[in-house]
């Protein structure tokens, strides 16, 4: 003799709605990577808008030739005690700039451009990356165009050297 089990509908119609509702909640609160990166770069990106939009003017302007080539430098220190350094060149047909925010004396954000344009010509290859860093470490980039992203061999963590040796460098220019 088999025993049917009759489940009443509303009970299942209940585990049923439950069930979707805490996968909802769930799926709400969950972030995935990609998302928490974005996050972060918004908000890094929206600290350095601000920042940079109170740069009316420029605390100290310089002109090196340290890495063989003739360099611009524009530094902004902000009454927040943060403060953006921007450096300019060009060699041959390529132009170069280097952006550094520091937020109280630590790096947060930076950005490399390189626009390679041949002479008598409109035509450009681009290539930029932004890096946002905590702790003195990259956390996340973003890279638009083709260049040195592209090789296996690239190391995002080099920016962190390379703005180490600016602040030495701003050390050697006179004032």
């Amino acid at each position: 003799m088999k025993v049917l089990i009759k489940r009443k509908p509303a009970l299942i119609t209940i585990r049923l709605i439950t069930f979707f509702i805490l996968c909802a909640i769930n799926n709400g609160f969950s972030q995935n990577p990609k998302h928490v990166e974005q996050k972060i770069r918004d908000s890094i990106n929206n600290e350095f808008v601000k920042n940079y939009g109170n740069c009316s003017f420029i605390s100290k302007n310089g002109v090196t030739n340290f890495n063989g080539k003739t360099e611009f430098w524009k530094i902004c220190e902000l009454q927040n005690e943060n403060r953006i350094i921007q450096i300019e060149s060009h060699s041959e047909s390529t132009y170069f700039q280097e952006i550094y925010f520091e937020k109280k004396g630590k790096l947060l954000y930076a950005k490399e451009t390189q626009n390679y344009t041949p002479i008598n010509s409109f035509e450009q290859i681009r290539w930029n990356c932004e890096f946002y860093v905590q702790n003195n470490k990259v956390i996340t980039i973003m890279s638009h165009g083709h260049g040195k992203t592209e090789d296996e061999e690239w190391n995002e963590n080099m920016i962190i050297e390379m703005y180490t040796k600016r602040i030495a460098e701003i050390e050697k220019i006179q004032l």
